[in-house]
């Protein structure tokens, strides 16, 4: 098994007044639950307001995150999207990726694009056994930065 190519440091700033909202799927549930509960026990290591949210897949996450936008201080999604052989994956790839950015600048909130864009399943596996960690601290990273910045 692989492990983060990443290290994100600690943020500095107090972020117990910090919302975040974790969105993830159903869909390849096999494979984003480990990414679900590594990302939540990082974020259970700082004192913030979490609430997680379930949708049934990957299309349906930028309209949650938008939506989420008004309460939380940051949204963490994550899916997974395995490439088949149609052009599925492509479509549903970029659509997804156009519109979570698109939402995060229009509403000027950190949405962290936790999902993963695998060749096939194994590798979903492999990632998905450390990203959620990635994921939650980069949440935080973001956080801590604006915070610097206001």
């Amino acid at each position: 098994m692989k492990t983060s190519k990443i290290d994100i440091d600690k943020p500095s700033s107090d972020l117990k007044h910090v919302k975040i909202a974790v969105v993830s799927t159903n869909w390849n549930e096999e494979i984003i639950k480990p990414m679900f509960e590594d990302c939540l026990s990082k974020l259970n290591e700082y004192d913030l307001e979490k609430h997680s949210f379930i949708v049934p897949g990957a299309y349906e996450l930028p309209l949650i995150a938008q939506t989420l936008c008004e309460n939380y201080d940051a949204i963490i999604l994550l899916g997974c999207i395995i490439k088949g052989e149609t052009p599925h994956f492509e479509i549903i790839s970029q659509s997804i990726s156009d519109k979570v950015l698109e939402t995060s600048l229009s509403k000027n909130t950190p949405i962290i694009f936790g999902i993963l864009t695998t060749n096939n399943e194994n590798e979903a596996k492999e990632r998905a056994a450390y990203k959620g960690s990635e994921f939650a601290m980069s949440a935080l990273s973001v956080l801590d930065t604006l915070n610097k910045i206001k």
